[in-house]
């Protein structure tokens, strides 16, 4: 398992990326682009879309860590707390399910459902939202060959 970005829902995608940009040095590595329903299942949100754009933090080369921020649009289901100002934590893992299961052991709870998505870079990933105990998002994901 390794760390591998930070994610924030935002309201206006577009402010924050230039926020971030001309702010504090980032730099863009994946402009704003929808990602269709599958991202949106893999969430929680069964009938929305997401909408995210991939910021490089500064100061660590290139392959430092990865701020991502996205937006959701669409209906939330009844319960899904995970409002813009809202964070989570992603982590790549070798086994996904086994990940699953770590999480829902130690009390975590299912968010999402598990689905496979190809972004912008051709690389194709099978992830899941979870959550910790107190209801903190977590992302596990784990590439595709």
């Amino acid at each position: 398992m390794r760390f591998d970005q930070v994610k924030i829902l935002v309201s206006d995608l577009d402010l924050l990326v230039g926020f971030y940009e001309e702010a504090l040095d980032c730099e863009v590595v994946v402009p704003p682009l929808s990602t269709g329903s599958v991202v949106a299942r893999g969430a929680g949100v069964p009938d929305g879309t997401v909408i995210l754009s991939a910021l490089r933090l500064p100061g660590r080369g290139d392959r430092g860590p990865i701020l991502e921020l996205y937006s959701v649009e669409g209906d939330t289901p009844e319960g899904w707390s995970y409002r813009p100002g809202s964070g989570q934590l992603a982590f790549e893992v070798d086994d996904l399910e086994t990940a699953i299961g770590k999480v829902v052991a130690a009390g975590g709870s299912m968010l999402g459902e598990v689905v496979e998505w190809q972004g912008p870079s051709g690389t194709t990933a099978r992830f899941i939202y979870l959550r910790d105990p107190e209801g903190n998002v977590v992302d596990l994901y784990s590439r595709v060959e």
